[in-house]
Protein backbone atom coordinates (compact mmCIF):
# COMPACT_ATOMS: atom_id res chain seq x y z
CA UNK A 1 0.00 0.00 0.00
CA UNK A 2 1.60 3.66 -1.08
CA UNK A 3 0.00 6.60 0.00
CA UNK A 4 0.81 10.63 -0.45
CA UNK A 5 2.01 12.85 2.40
CA UNK A 6 -1.33 14.08 4.91
CA UNK A 7 -3.36 10.74 3.44
CA UNK A 8 -5.56 9.61 6.23
CA UNK A 9 -6.91 6.44 6.03
CA UNK A 10 -9.52 5.24 9.34
CA UNK A 11 -9.88 1.79 10.87
CA UNK A 12 -12.83 0.30 12.94
CA UNK A 13 -13.45 -2.95 13.92
CA UNK A 14 -15.13 -5.06 16.28
CA UNK A 15 -18.48 -3.12 18.42
CA UNK A 16 -20.47 -4.13 21.94
CA UNK A 17 -22.97 -6.25 23.37
CA UNK A 18 -26.00 -5.17 24.64
CA UNK A 19 -25.99 -3.14 27.12
CA UNK A 20 -21.90 -2.64 27.40
CA UNK A 21 -19.95 0.12 26.11
CA UNK A 22 -17.86 0.16 22.43
CA UNK A 23 -15.18 -2.68 23.17
CA UNK A 24 -12.34 -3.36 19.98
CA UNK A 25 -9.24 -4.62 19.40
CA UNK A 26 -6.56 -4.55 16.98
CA UNK A 27 -3.16 -7.34 16.96
CA UNK A 28 -0.03 -5.53 15.02
CA UNK A 29 3.13 -7.28 14.44
CA UNK A 30 6.00 -4.43 14.27
CA UNK A 31 9.45 -5.72 12.52
CA UNK A 32 12.56 -4.02 11.06
CA UNK A 33 15.30 -4.28 9.09
CA UNK A 34 15.19 -7.45 6.84
CA UNK A 35 17.91 -6.41 4.54
CA UNK A 36 16.24 -8.56 1.65
CA UNK A 37 19.57 -9.41 -0.43
CA UNK A 38 22.06 -8.87 2.02
CA UNK A 39 24.16 -12.33 2.73
CA UNK A 40 21.86 -15.71 2.55
CA UNK A 41 19.66 -16.09 5.64
CA UNK A 42 16.44 -15.35 5.11
CA UNK A 43 15.25 -13.55 8.22
CA UNK A 44 12.09 -11.95 6.74
CA UNK A 45 10.58 -15.28 5.97
CA UNK A 46 11.63 -16.79 9.29
CA UNK A 47 9.17 -13.84 10.68
CA UNK A 48 6.10 -14.52 8.25
CA UNK A 49 6.48 -18.17 9.27
CA UNK A 50 6.60 -17.32 13.07
CA UNK A 51 3.30 -14.42 12.49
CA UNK A 52 1.46 -17.14 10.03
CA UNK A 53 1.68 -19.77 12.27
CA UNK A 54 0.69 -17.53 15.42
CA UNK A 55 -2.49 -16.32 13.56
CA UNK A 56 -3.18 -19.91 12.74
CA UNK A 57 -2.27 -22.14 16.13
CA UNK A 58 -1.07 -20.08 18.75
CA UNK A 59 -3.79 -18.53 21.63
CA UNK A 60 -6.79 -17.82 18.45
CA UNK A 61 -5.20 -14.68 18.17
CA UNK A 62 -5.89 -12.96 14.85
CA UNK A 63 -3.11 -10.34 13.62
CA UNK A 64 -4.63 -7.52 11.98
CA UNK A 65 -2.16 -5.13 10.77
CA UNK A 66 1.87 -5.22 10.32
CA UNK A 67 4.13 -2.23 10.21
CA UNK A 68 7.72 -3.24 8.30
CA UNK A 69 10.36 -0.10 9.59
CA UNK A 70 12.82 0.40 6.65
CA UNK A 71 15.87 -1.35 5.34
CA UNK A 72 13.30 -3.65 3.34
CA UNK A 73 15.54 -4.16 0.60
CA UNK A 74 19.77 -4.27 0.80
CA UNK A 75 20.80 -1.26 -2.03
CA UNK A 76 19.45 -3.13 -5.40
CA UNK A 77 16.18 -3.31 -6.80
CA UNK A 78 17.39 -7.08 -8.11
CA UNK A 79 16.03 -7.79 -5.07
CA UNK A 80 12.63 -6.07 -4.43
CA UNK A 81 10.67 -9.22 -6.19
CA UNK A 82 12.05 -11.35 -3.61
CA UNK A 83 11.05 -8.76 -0.79
CA UNK A 84 7.54 -8.58 -2.23
CA UNK A 85 7.01 -12.50 -2.78
CA UNK A 86 8.15 -13.12 0.84
CA UNK A 87 5.53 -10.21 1.47
CA UNK A 88 2.41 -11.88 -0.59
CA UNK A 89 3.43 -15.04 2.38
CA UNK A 90 2.11 -13.08 4.85
CA UNK A 91 -1.50 -13.81 6.77
CA UNK A 92 -1.91 -9.97 7.22
CA UNK A 93 -4.40 -8.52 4.89
CA UNK A 94 -3.04 -5.01 6.00
CA UNK A 95 0.61 -4.01 6.25
CA UNK A 96 2.58 -1.10 5.93
CA UNK A 97 5.83 -0.22 4.98
CA UNK A 98 8.33 2.50 6.04
CA UNK A 99 11.90 3.23 3.79
CA UNK A 100 14.96 2.88 5.95
CA UNK A 101 19.00 4.50 4.58
CA UNK A 102 19.37 1.08 2.82
CA UNK A 103 16.40 0.75 0.88
CA UNK A 104 18.04 3.18 -2.08
CA UNK A 105 19.85 1.89 -5.28
CA UNK A 106 23.36 2.43 -4.80
CA UNK A 107 25.52 3.75 -7.07
CA UNK A 108 23.99 5.96 -8.02
CA UNK A 109 21.86 6.57 -4.45
CA UNK A 110 18.80 8.27 -6.21
CA UNK A 111 16.39 6.14 -6.80
CA UNK A 112 14.24 4.46 -4.24
CA UNK A 113 14.24 0.92 -4.19
CA UNK A 114 10.23 1.40 -3.04
CA UNK A 115 8.11 4.57 -3.29
CA UNK A 116 8.41 6.73 0.08
CA UNK A 117 5.45 6.61 2.27
CA UNK A 118 4.86 9.24 4.66
CA UNK A 119 0.94 9.15 5.87
CA UNK A 120 -1.38 9.08 9.08
CA UNK A 121 -3.03 6.72 10.40
CA UNK A 122 -6.04 7.02 12.67
CA UNK A 123 -6.02 4.23 14.63
CA UNK A 124 -8.68 3.33 17.50
CA UNK A 125 -9.01 7.68 18.26
CA UNK A 126 -5.39 7.90 17.46
CA UNK A 127 -2.81 9.45 15.25
CA UNK A 128 -0.30 6.96 13.74
CA UNK A 129 2.18 8.66 11.81
CA UNK A 130 4.62 6.93 9.45
CA UNK A 131 8.03 8.20 7.98
CA UNK A 132 10.48 7.57 5.66
CA UNK A 133 13.86 8.26 4.80
CA UNK A 134 14.06 9.92 1.30
CA UNK A 135 16.70 9.45 -1.44
CA UNK A 136 17.26 12.79 -3.55
CA UNK A 137 19.92 14.66 -5.38
CA UNK A 138 21.23 16.46 -2.09
CA UNK A 139 21.65 13.26 -0.47
CA UNK A 140 25.40 12.42 0.59
CA UNK A 141 26.56 8.76 0.68
CA UNK A 142 28.02 7.63 2.56
CA UNK A 143 28.41 10.63 4.76
CA UNK A 144 24.71 10.43 5.55
CA UNK A 145 23.72 7.01 4.87
CA UNK A 146 22.67 6.36 8.46
CA UNK A 147 21.79 9.74 9.59
CA UNK A 148 18.74 9.95 7.11
CA UNK A 149 17.19 12.73 5.03
CA UNK A 150 13.83 14.07 4.84
CA UNK A 151 12.04 16.52 2.47
CA UNK A 152 11.24 20.18 4.17
CA UNK A 153 7.49 19.76 3.29
CA UNK A 154 7.42 16.23 5.08
CA UNK A 155 9.32 17.56 7.90
CA UNK A 156 7.40 20.31 8.30
CA UNK A 157 3.76 18.09 8.48
CA UNK A 158 5.31 15.73 10.91
CA UNK A 159 6.24 18.66 13.46
CA UNK A 160 2.83 19.79 12.95
CA UNK A 161 0.77 16.78 13.26
CA UNK A 162 2.86 15.87 16.84
CA UNK A 163 2.87 19.60 18.07
CA UNK A 164 -1.06 20.39 17.56
CA UNK A 165 -2.56 17.08 17.57
CA UNK A 166 -5.71 16.90 19.69
CA UNK A 167 -5.22 13.24 20.21
CA UNK A 168 -2.66 10.93 20.98
CA UNK A 169 0.51 10.44 18.66
CA UNK A 170 2.55 7.18 17.85
CA UNK A 171 4.98 7.89 15.85
CA UNK A 172 6.75 4.99 13.26
CA UNK A 173 10.13 5.63 11.34
CA UNK A 174 13.22 3.97 10.57
CA UNK A 175 15.68 6.44 12.94
CA UNK A 176 15.86 7.12 15.97
CA UNK A 177 14.14 10.79 16.37
CA UNK A 178 18.02 11.77 18.39
CA UNK A 179 19.64 10.60 15.71
CA UNK A 180 17.86 11.62 12.58
CA UNK A 181 19.80 14.54 11.79
CA UNK A 182 16.92 16.74 9.75
CA UNK A 183 15.58 18.56 12.89
CA UNK A 184 17.23 21.62 13.75
CA UNK A 185 17.17 20.43 17.66
CA UNK A 186 16.31 17.64 19.60
CA UNK A 187 12.79 16.66 18.45
CA UNK A 188 12.03 15.01 21.49
CA UNK A 189 12.49 17.94 23.70
CA UNK A 190 10.85 20.18 21.43
CA UNK A 191 7.25 18.37 21.58
CA UNK A 192 7.51 18.18 25.08
CA UNK A 193 3.91 18.54 26.34
CA UNK A 194 2.31 17.45 22.61
CA UNK A 195 -0.03 14.14 22.34
CA UNK A 196 3.18 12.35 21.49
CA UNK A 197 3.04 8.79 23.24
CA UNK A 198 5.22 6.94 21.41
CA UNK A 199 7.87 6.66 19.08
CA UNK A 200 9.06 3.37 17.47
CA UNK A 201 11.93 2.75 15.51
CA UNK A 202 14.20 0.27 13.91
CA UNK A 203 18.02 1.13 12.63
CA UNK A 204 19.83 0.15 15.47
CA UNK A 205 19.61 -3.82 15.34
CA UNK A 206 19.46 -4.15 19.00
CA UNK A 207 16.63 -3.70 22.03
CA UNK A 208 16.32 -0.01 23.70
CA UNK A 209 12.94 1.54 25.45
CA UNK A 210 12.94 4.16 27.75
CA UNK A 211 10.19 6.88 28.40
CA UNK A 212 11.07 10.52 27.84
CA UNK A 213 9.81 12.71 30.40
CA UNK A 214 7.76 10.31 31.82
CA UNK A 215 5.18 10.94 28.82
CA UNK A 216 6.54 9.17 25.82
CA UNK A 217 7.69 5.73 25.15
CA UNK A 218 10.96 5.79 22.85
CA UNK A 219 11.24 1.80 21.50
CA UNK A 220 13.20 -0.02 19.24
CA UNK A 221 12.13 -3.38 17.82
CA UNK A 222 15.22 -5.10 17.62
CA UNK A 223 15.27 -6.29 14.08
CA UNK A 224 14.68 -9.22 11.95
CA UNK A 225 18.75 -9.00 10.13
CA UNK A 226 21.00 -11.63 9.11
CA UNK A 227 22.99 -11.82 12.26
CA UNK A 228 20.56 -14.63 14.17
CA UNK A 229 18.28 -11.49 15.69
CA UNK A 230 15.13 -12.62 14.06
CA UNK A 231 13.15 -10.34 16.50
CA UNK A 232 9.55 -8.30 16.32
CA UNK A 233 6.93 -7.11 18.66
CA UNK A 234 3.55 -7.73 18.87
CA UNK A 235 1.01 -4.36 19.50
CA UNK A 236 -1.88 -5.29 21.67
CA UNK A 237 -4.36 -2.63 21.70
CA UNK A 238 -8.08 -2.67 23.39
CA UNK A 239 -10.01 0.10 23.37
CA UNK A 240 -13.04 0.62 25.86
CA UNK A 241 -15.16 4.05 25.64
CA UNK A 242 -12.73 6.06 25.73
CA UNK A 243 -9.15 4.35 26.60
CA UNK A 244 -7.17 2.53 24.90
CA UNK A 245 -4.55 0.06 26.75
CA UNK A 246 -1.84 -0.56 24.94
CA UNK A 247 0.35 -3.59 25.22
CA UNK A 248 3.63 -4.51 24.13
CA UNK A 249 5.36 -8.20 23.81
CA UNK A 250 8.52 -8.84 22.39
CA UNK A 251 8.90 -12.36 20.24
CA UNK A 252 11.85 -14.38 18.86
CA UNK A 253 10.58 -15.69 15.41
CA UNK A 254 13.06 -17.98 14.71
CA UNK A 255 12.33 -20.06 18.53
CA UNK A 256 8.51 -19.18 18.21
CA UNK A 257 9.04 -18.27 21.71
CA UNK A 258 8.00 -14.89 23.78
CA UNK A 259 10.87 -13.12 25.38
CA UNK A 260 12.30 -9.92 27.45
CA UNK A 261 13.36 -6.84 26.87
CA UNK A 262 15.28 -4.03 28.77
CA UNK A 263 13.30 -1.11 30.01
CA UNK A 264 15.54 1.08 31.39
CA UNK A 265 17.79 -1.90 32.51
CA UNK A 266 15.74 -3.95 33.34
CA UNK A 267 14.40 -7.26 31.58
CA UNK A 268 10.67 -7.13 31.12
CA UNK A 269 8.17 -9.55 29.75
CA UNK A 270 5.90 -6.70 28.49
CA UNK A 271 5.28 -2.96 28.24
CA UNK A 272 1.85 -1.77 28.97
CA UNK A 273 0.21 1.87 29.00
CA UNK A 274 -3.12 3.48 28.48
CA UNK A 275 -3.82 6.42 26.32
CA UNK A 276 -6.69 8.56 26.32
CA UNK A 277 -8.88 8.97 23.16
CA UNK A 278 -12.00 11.58 22.97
Amino acid sequence: MVVSVGACIYFYQGGAEEGQGERETQVWWIASDPHVGYGTVDSLGVGIEDVNEYVEKIEGVEVDYAILLGDLIHESSWYRGRFLRSMDNLKVENWYYILGNHDFENPPWEENLLPPVDTMLNVMGMKWILISDHMGDTYDAPAEATGGTMPEDVKAWVVDQILYSDEPVFVFSHQPPAQWEVWNEEILDFVVGSELRAWVYGHVHDWSAYWHENQTLIISDCSLDWANNYKGVFMFLEREDDTVNVTLKFRDHKNHEWIEAPLKGEMVENISFSVEVA
